[in-house]
């Protein structure tokens, strides 16, 4: 079962966690790769919503474990999380929220090593510097 808002069920065809997260990686890298980031804007803030009520559900349901786990291990499976983070500050405001609600979520994720996020963010330090740097944005 996916938790998807019943306003993105009605208006899309419905992609399975494993979907969304690839999709999001291969706009997330065809837009760092490109000088025109406008024109894919808008599906990757989609996305990236779509991402957050996977993990979090919404006004209608809960999230799904199974849905959370899924996207979970597509997420570090490709290192999809390093590109999400170092587009950050590409994103616009709304798009950046959700992203930093959906880093924030996949580091609270249970996965079959209880460990596997800290050893990832343990292994990958620039990660938190780039995070830590975003805040300066805001001072």
């Amino acid at each position: 079962m996916l938790c998807l808002s019943k306003n993105v069920m009605s208006t899309k065809k419905i992609r399975t966690p494993s979907e969304v997260v690839q999709k999001t990686r291969s706009l997330l890298l065809y837009s760092k790769n490109s000088l025109d980031v406008g024109s894919q804007s808008t599906e990757l803030s989609s996305l990236i919503r779509e991402l957050k009520l996977i993990l979090y559900g919404d006004d209608y349901s809960e999230p799904s474990a199974e849905a959370c786990a899924q996207l979970t291990v597509e997420f570090f499976k490709e290192d999809t999380l390093r590109l999400l983070i170092i587009f950050l500050p590409k994103l616009n405001l709304e798009a950046r929220k959700d992203a930093t609600q959906v880093v924030a979520s996949l580091q609270r994720q249970p996965l079959p090593s209880r460990f596997e996020v800290s050893r990832y963010l343990e292994a990958n330090l620039d990660l938190l510097d780039i995070l830590i740097s975003g805040y300066t944005f805001y001072i």
